[in-house]
């Protein structure tokens, strides 16, 4: 009996507790849906959230979330840097992904507790399996930055992938050892380019370049559509690899060609370098000419002025404020791409396979990206990292860049296979993913001017996106991506020299354009209009600038306008300390006139003190005149006064500092006719402060015998004495340009009393006074043995002018130095004859001085 009703007492105890359990359980699902219900619509693909109203549910949520993160990142940490070979497929281990790459809170405990909504994807071939299988591969590439799904791996392991393993091992049998060194590639799937490739039209002096330095190590995937069975185009310089469109995944042959071109450790794992360059740039409109986007011909010297500059796995181009880019938008920002990328393919529908896909997709990474309190979607937002993808440099010389970029890689022909087969648009989502972030050298206003670099937690650099202003689309690509006065670029220039040639074909002559001087008195619209571009109808015309941007003390400081000039009124006002904004305005401006940049320097003065030369100049000055100021007989001397002597050393130093500055871009030009294997006709030297008041011919010149060209200024009030000539403008012919060019270098070997020595007593003034610029530059001549030429200034066409700010802002022009001649003399138009020479200006009434 008590047995019996001992038992019913357990059996309601288990009862109870059954019960309790059961209820508990419920309590349980029911929290789980509404947090699962929340989530699901706080990451809905298509709403973006509104920040200011976060309701109280999403807040409950939020608490509820931030409680359970910091213990999951505690028992999830993960350091990718470190990672090697020993991967799994488990859960953890994407979790530990997750947290590497700063994926948000709410993602990652979604993906914990199992509560993630699926993503919808909406690409037209979403349903094409995904064959990158890389499961049977020790350490596989992963999709662990990718938000279609995390899970992928990426490797040539399945039966889907069979076809790619052979082209693979084709590939690696015929040129894994000659082609080690350096790979760069390309594909140009469909008959228009195949066609091209196949046609003399193909045939340039760049690829004769690239193929004399490199062999044949560039290669480009076709299909063969007309059944050529080519394997070589036109002129030697591209190995072409049929494939078979049939075999590979997708219908969309613009699919096809990311597989090849996103994750290149899968088709040549046995290369070290590795550079992808779309077939379209190297495409001219003019036959054997050099590549009119300024592409490199060294490409392994690219590859040190980009990945192995700054230490990176990977270099790609930062997307120009261009309209093809970013339409009329002020801003080179992720919505303004969508938005000209949806407006082209609205009028162009090749532009991609799905416009409707191209929409949500932009959508999807709004809303991924709108917790403004993340760091990811700060890089995504803020940063604006959007690349061109026509060229990436690849380093694949290491384990941790090969896993670098084979996830990276991975990543973004997941977000591909998922969405639209525009990768510029996944690439900004993807590096915000990745856990990277901008390194803290980088973080300064108008960064995104500049190279910018991206590092790891462990502050290793991993991928540099080059400084828009560097773009193809301003025709001087591979002279902007780093300094050319590097020692790195010395020492591959000198290793990779090739003989000097000229054009094959064109009979265009080449001139450098070289100028000197500061911004405060830069004059450059008038260059772009009567200089450069009519001279550009009859050369090939590449600018060399360099500007100080302090403020120099003036020879004539007292002359009452010096010390209120201002740059070109045309140029927009900088933005940044370093005014790296005005170069890229340059840039885009010569460019616009088919003409391509040799070399943009500002920099905030021109340092002449550490030079070895002056240093030990000054050293004797001070020992021979040791209450003198060390400058002020050197290269010019004039000691009348102790007044004339000071202004004289300011004179010395703004003149050296051209001269060094000039010599700089010299070595620059010279640099880039070593690389690119060719002799400049004309070179041009040209104050800050010139300005074209006609446009200049230059058929004038060549015309003409003789091996510089210069004003004749026969009709100067005051006349130039006959041991002066006119050094305002100079132009050379190419073989006597190295005396000018290295002017500075010139001036400093010699002892300018020799010059001082041919001067009559009327003008030393009891040896008080020496030469000037214009008696130096003769006397070297001279002794050169150089042949001048005068021109008349109509021939020439400008006026040394300046700026003049005037109190209420506004701008007038003047002629700083006025030159004329007697022969071909310069005539005025209504516009030009409005300007008045400066010292005849009453500054004192224009400025109220009293």
């Amino acid at each position: 009996m008590k047995m019996r009703k001992m038992n019913k007492r357990n059996m309601k105890r288990i009862e109870l507790i059954l019960l309790g359990m059961l209820l508990l359980l419920l309590i349980t699902i029911i929290l789980n849906i509404s947090i699962a219900l929340d989530l699901i619509v706080s990451t809905n693909i298509i709403k973006v959230p509104d920040k200011d109203n976060m309701s109280m549910k999403n807040q409950r949520q939020q608490v509820f979330l931030e409680a359970h993160f910091d213990l999951l990142q505690q028992q999830r940490l993960y350091d990718y840097s470190s990672s090697s070979s020993n991967h799994t497929e488990s859960k953890e281990h994407d979790m530990k992904s997750m947290v590497s790459r700063n994926v948000s809170k709410p993602t990652l405990l979604r993906q914990a507790v199992g509560l993630a909504p699926k993503i919808q994807c909406h690409s037209p071939e979403k349903n094409v399996p995904w064959i990158l299988d890389g499961t049977c591969m020790k350490d596989p590439h992963r999709s662990i930055f990718s938000s279609a799904s995390y899970k992928r791996t990426c490797g040539l392991c399945g039966d889907n992938a069979e076809y790619l393993r052979e082209l693979q091992e084709d590939i690696a049998k015929k040129f894994a050892k000659k082609c080690k060194e350096l790979v760069v590639y390309g594909a140009a799937l469909g008959s228009k380019y195949e066609q091209w490739m196949r046609s003399s039209n193909f045939l340039g002096d760049h690829s004769i370049k690239v193929v004399r330095r490199h062999g044949t190590c560039f290669f480009q995937f076709v299909t063969d559509v007309d059944h050529t069975g080519d394997l070589l185009s036109a002129d030697g310089s591209q190995r072409l690899i049929v494939i078979d469109p049939s075999r590979m995944p997708y219908k969309n042959n613009r699919r096809n060609t990311k597989i090849l071109k996103l994750n290149p450790g899968l088709l040549f794992p046995w290369a070290d370098r590795v550079i992808w360059q779309d077939a379209k740039l190297l495409q001219s409109n003019h036959g054997n000419m050099p590549s009119p986007r300024g592409l490199p011909s060294d490409y392994l010297l690219h590859f040190n002025r980009t990945v192995g500059r700054y230490g990176v796995c990977s270099s790609y181009m930062g997307l120009p404020p261009d309209k093809a880019s970013v339409g009329d938008s002020s801003t080179v920002s992720f919505k303004a791409h969508c938005d000209a990328i949806i407006a082209s393919a609205e009028k162009r529908p090749t532009v991609s396979d799905d416009l409707e896909t191209l929409r949500l997709q932009c959508q999807h990474y709004e809303g991924l990206h709108s917790n403004e309190a993340l760091q990811s979607s700060q890089l995504f937002y803020n940063q604006h990292p959007l690349v061109d993808t026509a060229f990436i440099v690849y380093d694949m010389r290491n384990s941790t860049c090969r896993k670098f970029n084979g996830d990276f890689g991975c990543s973004w022909l997941s977000e591909i296979h998922c969405f639209s087969d525009r990768d510029q648009i996944s690439f900004p989502h993807v590096l915000a993913s990745s856990g990277l972030r901008l390194s803290p050298h980088m973080q300064v206003s108008g960064q995104e001017y500049r190279d910018r670099i991206y590092i790891n937690e462990k502050q290793r650099p991993m991928l540099h996106i080059a400084k828009r202003g560097c773009h193809w689309y301003y025709r001087s690509f591979s002279r902007c991506v780093a300094s050319s006065n590097t020692h790195i670029d010395e020492e591959m220039i000198k290793d990779n020299e090739t003989p000097p040639t000229t054009t094959t074909t064109s009979t265009k002559p080449r001139v450098a354009v070289i100028v000197a001087g500061t911004l405060n008195r830069f004059i450059f619209d008038s260059a772009l209009k009567n200089l450069i571009k009519p001279m550009k109808k009859r050369a090939s015309v590449d600018y060399y600038v360099s500007l100080s941007t302090a403020r120099m003390k003036a020879y004539r400081s007292d002359s009452g306008y010096t010390d209120r000039l201002q740059p070109d009124p045309t140029l927009p006002s900088s933005s940044v300390e370093d005014f790296v904004d005005i170069e890229e305005y340059i840039r885009t401006k010569i460019a616009s006139l088919a003409s391509s940049v040799g070399a943009v320097y500002l920099q905030e003065s021109i340092d002449i003190d550490s030079e070895p030369m002056l240093i030990a100049r000054r050293e004797r000055a001070l020992q021979e005149h040791p209450d003198e100021d060390p400058d002020s007989r050197f290269p010019i001397i004039d000691n009348r006064n102790a007044a004339i002597s000071q202004r004289t050393a300011n004179a010395n130093r703004n003149l050296l500092r051209l001269h060094l500055a000039i010599q700089s871009l010299w070595k620059t030009a010279t640099n880039w006719e070593n690389e690119e294997g060719f002799k400049y006709d004309y070179v041009m030297l040209l104050r800050d402060d010139s300005l074209w008041l006609k446009e200049f011919d230059i058929r004038n010149l060549i015309a003409k015998g003789g091996d510089i060209f210069i004003p004749a200024c026969d009709a100067r009030d005051p006349p130039l004495q006959p041991s002066e000539i006119n050094d305002h403008i100079l132009v050379s012919r190419r073989d006597t340009a190295d005396v000018f060019g290295n002017y500075y270098s010139e001036l400093s070997k010699k002892d300018v009393k020799g010059c001082m020595k041919l001067l009559p007593d009327d003008l030393t003034k009891g040896g008080k006074r020496g030469c000037n610029s214009e008696m130096l530059l003769k006397w070297i001549v001279d002794e050169r043995n150089i042949t001048v030429t005068k021109l008349g200034q109509s021939k020439l066409p400008f006026q040394r002018s300046a700026n003049v700010k005037l109190p209420d802002g506004s701008n007038v022009p003047c002629f700083h130095k006025f030159c004329q001649s007697r022969k071909h003399p310069l005539t005025f138009t209504n516009e030009s004859n409005a300007i008045k020479i400066c010292k005849q200006i009453d500054w004192k009434k224009v400025f109220e001085i009293k």
